[in-house]
């Protein structure tokens, strides 16, 4: 009897033992996994670039979850240690902002070449965007560029219904508008816990690269005219220098540049407080907080956002008698998600 036992004894540790090589070989393929992140706020001088990648992170740690993560830049071309790493990774998802353009030979929004392009893993747009709205058709370059690099097996995720048809009309077919991850958070739910009416105070941004002094001036002295307290938040290098040469230094409270800064006033719960500016994604960021907020739309990007997704957008040249019917009547949130396209383009992951 004895050796009966011992005999099941041996022939259960080494079934188990067997078990579990075969675990940790599973366990192993797992999480061998590679993914290249092509991210885009390293060597950036747009806080808004941080807003994107943060949305972006906090998407792909659940869609990639099994992978380990390798960060790539796309402001500057990827270095000769990068290009061993690419070698490793399965593919790359490309984050958010205006990588795309019809000349990209010549626009370095994306600072990739014919070089990169040939040795990249397939990559897969999240939230990307075309950079210039201009009627210009795409170059030959380009057309081979994207093709090239562009994984023909996934489905792209770009930012509004202008980067979708950019796409399209060079035969790039497997895409969907599903919005910047930005605003994927802002459910019905969320919308409607944000304020209805005009908050006490207001934080507002300017564009150092988009500036008009004239419009930018009647901003200015709307949201003074109408908050008690107006603060002002940097989100570019040369934001504060415009604010300077349009001179309200003296009449707003400058906050903190950074994104721990600005996060910090949106947080406070005992000030009540609007948004109010031309930076697209510091509005957004204040739409994540529950801000009250109206974006002036400077350039498509925003107003791409408006019309796709019912982003609160007021273009710049309305007239100033409609923003500040807007800073002063009650408004509704409400965010037309396209949640259908988001999980198609989620879905391929799992």
């Amino acid at each position: 009897m004895d050796n009966l036992c011992q005999e099941a004894r041996t022939s259960w540790l080494r079934s188990w033992s067997g078990s579990l090589s075969i675990f940790r070989g599973k366990l192993m393929d797992k999480h061998s996994l590679q993914a290249g992140i092509l991210n885009t706020s390293i060597a950036t001088e747009n806080t808004g670039d941080h807003i994107i990648m943060e949305a972006a992170q906090q998407e792909l740690a659940i869609i990639l979850k099994n992978y380990q993560t390798i960060h790539f830049p796309t402001h500057e071309k990827i270095s000769r240690v990068s290009r061993k790493l690419q070698k490793k990774v399965e593919f790359n998802v490309a984050c958010g902002t205006n990588l795309l353009h019809a000349h990209m030979l010549l626009i370095k929004q994306w600072n990739i070449g014919i070089k990169e392009a040939c040795f990249m893993k397939p990559v897969i747009l999240l939230g990307v965007g075309w950079r210039s709205q201009a009627k210009r058709n795409t170059d030959f370059y380009t057309r081979w560029l994207l093709k090239k690099v562009l994984s023909g097996s996934h489905l792209h995720s770009v930012r509004d219904s202008f980067t979708e048809q950019r796409l399209q009309q060079i035969g790039i077919n497997n895409v969907v508008n599903t919005g910047c991850p930005t605003i994927w958070s802002l459910t019905e739910q969320h919308c409607k816990e944000i304020p209805r009416e005009k908050g006490e105070n207001v934080v507002v941004t300017l564009t150092d690269y988009s500036q008009n002094h004239e419009l930018d001036r009647l901003l200015m002295n709307l949201v003074l005219t109408h908050y008690k307290n107006v603060f002002f938040w940097c989100q570019g290098t040369n934001d504060y220098q415009y604010l300077l040469d349009l001179g309200f230094d003296k009449k707003v409270e400058v906050i903190p540049p950074s994104l721990a800064g600005y996060n910090s006033l949106l947080a406070d719960s005992g000030i009540s407080l609007d948004f109010v500016g031309t930076r697209l994604h510091g509005g957004i960021r204040a739409l994540q907080h529950k801000r009250r907020t109206i974006i002036i739309g400077v350039d498509h990007r925003a107003n791409m956002k408006g019309k796709d997704f019912n982003l609160p957008v007021i273009h710049r040249y309305e007239t100033v008698e409609k923003l500040e019917k807007s800073i002063c009547d009650e408004m509704d949130t409400a965010i037309s998600l396209p949640t259908q396209k988001i999980q198609e383009w989620k879905s391929q992951f799992v």
